[in-house]
């Protein structure tokens, strides 16, 4: 007998260890297939009522009158039921010898269990609010939770992709002129006439675009106002506007760029060999997102530093993903920079040629 019940107790630790496994197997593969919602929904459904709690609780105002009598009532209603019990316990007893009076701290048990249950109800309540405000407010909690993730991952991977087409037009550029292209060409008085992405458009599948373009003229001359209205994907990060807005002074129509470069590498009518690139290519940036302070991809001035920072300086590289931006280095990879990046490392990948340590990034 006391083998079975040994046995028996085994076996149950052991379908506990194979649930257990299972459940564990079961999350991995999820969690690989990128199917993160099961587990923010459940984790939203067991702590969001934190929140609805919050916002319910800093609107409450406690007055000390009405807490009081509360507490008073409270006080009441324990004696006065601990006196019911107690004498409907002494009608319902046949021998009145046998009679064992009614304890208070059954009436206090049977009173906090009153309590508790109050408690679980209000819960249980907030719960199903909490419930049906994630299905029915408007910044939609269950469409963000299960295609948020998704959505932002989608444009992280375009605009990535973005700038590893860049870099693969810039190093074809170089291919063909030995240097890259300058970061905007000036003529003699500084007046700005066309800017690094427009060198780079026969190598980023827009030849025909190139053709029409006068070089000769400015790009805001008349007569290159078409070619600058057209919308480049390849230059535009996704989630971004896709044009100018009224505020932003477009009167013209031109479409902007999501991408700026590093006017440490590619400045103003000076381009840059690969060569001259002393501290690695791997470890200098050439171009990044910006988020803030946008121009248009025929702009010449479309380049910046990216010493200013990240996601902290309209001056300087940022995006709207969270937590940093993605840069292009020198050798055509794209990395992804933290906001909290430490400035003297990214002052190492914004000089081509300053002799300063990198280290990790």
């Amino acid at each position: 007998m006391e083998t079975e019940e040994k046995q028996e107790e085994v076996d149950g630790i052991h379908r506990w260890i194979a649930i257990s496994v299972s459940v564990f197997l079961f999350s991995f593969v999820l969690i690989v297939m990128g199917l993160i919602f099961p587990f923010r929904f459940v984790f939203l459904l067991c702590v969001g009522w934190a929140s609805y709690l919050v916002r319910t609780f800093s609107r409450l105002t406690i007055s000390p009158s009405q807490t009081l009598m509360f507490l008073s009532t409270l006080l009441l209603f324990a004696v006065g039921f601990h006196l019911y019990c107690r004498r409907i316990k002494t009608k319902v007893t046949a021998e009145p010898a046998e009679v064992i009076p009614w304890q208070r701290r059954w009436s206090l048990t049977l009173v906090t269990m009153f309590l508790l249950l109050a408690v679980s109800g209000i819960c249980v309540i907030s719960v199903t609010h909490q419930f049906f405000w994630m299905a029915t407010t408007q910044d939609k909690i269950f469409e963000k939770l299960y295609m948020g993730s998704a959505r932002q991952a989608a444009r992280r991977s375009t605009s990535k992709n973005n700038l590893k087409q860049i870099g693969l037009a810039l190093h074809n550029y170089h291919d063909m002129y030995r240097q890259f292209p300058v970061g905007g060409t000036f003529d003699k008085a500084g007046q700005p006439q066309h800017s690094w992405a427009t060198q780079l458009l026969p190598y980023l599948d827009h030849k025909t675009l190139y053709e029409q373009i006068n070089f000769d003229q400015p790009w805001t001359a008349a007569d290159n106002r078409e070619p600058f209205k057209t919308r480049l994907h390849v230059l535009q990060s996704p989630g971004m506007p896709y044009d100018f807005t009224e505020a932003e002074g477009d009167a013209a129509g031109y479409k902007p760029a999501h991408y700026a470069a590093n006017s440490r590498v590619l400045s103003a009518n000076s381009g840059m060999d690969l060569r001259k690139i002393k501290d690695g290519t791997s470890n200098t940036i050439l171009a990044g997102e910006v988020r803030s302070g946008i121009k248009a991809w025929g702009d010449p001035t479309n380049f910046r530093d990216p010493t200013e920072g990240i996601n902290r300086n309209p001056r300087g590289f940022g995006s709207k993903f969270k937590g940093g931006t993605h840069v292009l280095l020198g050798d055509g990879s794209v990395r992804f920079l933290s906001e909290d990046i430490d400035p003297g490392v990214l002052k190492a990948l914004s000089t081509p040629n300053g002799g300063e340590p990198v280290g990790e990034f």
